[in-house]
Formats: C-alpha cells, sequence, structure tokens
C-alpha cells in the first residue's frame, strides 16, 4: 500500500461520505452527506484534488461524474492512526492511552472494553 499523507478535515469529511455510500457516489449525493454547507465548485475543487492524491477515481457515467474510493476507510484508519501515534507520542501506545484518560475522553467503560479487547488479543495468540 503507497503511503498517503493525512487527509485536511475538509477533504476527510468528503471521503467519509464517498467511503458510506460506496461504489459510484455522485456530487449532489456527497454535497447532501455533508454536514456543513459546500457549493458545487468547491466540491468539485476537493474532488479534483483528492482524485491527485490517489484517494479516489472519477468516471463518467452519462452526464454525471461518479466517485468511487480507491483506498478503503479501514485502510486510511490503520495508515492515519498508525502516522498520528507515531508523531505525537513517539509511538507509545501508553503514552496515547495516558492523554486520553487524562484528558477525561476514556471512561470506566471504555477501559474494561479495552482490556477485553487486550484479553481477546492475548488467547487469540495462544
Amino acid at each position: 500500500m503507497r503511503e498517503r499523507k493525512a487527509l485536511p478535515d475538509s477533504e476527510l469529511d468528503i471521503m467519509l461520505v464517498i467511503w458510506r455510500g460506496g461504489k459510484g457516489v455522485e456530487a449532489p449525493r456527497i454535497l447532501e452527506g455533508l454536514e456543513r454547507p459546500l457549493t458545487a465548485s468547491a466540491l468539485h475543487s476537493y474532488l479534483k484534488r483528492l482524485e491527485e492524491k490517489g484517494f479516489l477515481r472519477c468516471e463518467k457515467a452519462g452526464r454525471v461524474n461518479q466517485y468511487t474510493p480507491l483506498i478503503s476507510e479501514e485502510e486510511y484508519r490503520r495508515q492515519a492512526g498508525g502516522a498520528v501515534l507515531e508523531k505525537l507520542y513517539d509511538g507509545s501506545l501508553k503514552t496515547f492511552t495516558a492523554a486520553l484518560w487524562d484528558g477525561g475522553r476514556l471512561s470506566e467503560a471504555d477501559v474494561d472494553e479495552l482490556r477485553a479487547y487486550l484479553d481477546e488479543l492475548e488467547w487469540g495468540r495462544r
């Protein structure tokens, strides 16, 4: 997999709509799926940029363009998550988790869920 840079929020918002829309999403559907309003010309600029960056492909279907993701949402999450962990937390999951806990972003239920997940991973290796 080719390493891609993290997307700015505006482009990520568009990719989220496309990922959830599946294959061949048209511009009007993308505009409807965005939380903040965007002009058609601004959307076109963003889509062109995403195409140039290798995140999506544009295909003509009659009179409309359809946009298909070239990288899955899961692939992007793995890549972006790893980059954030490396850049901000020196690759330390413990430091990252401590920052979430100290910042009040982790509840006791979240910690229990993480513990159960780690136990599941550990048992899977045996």
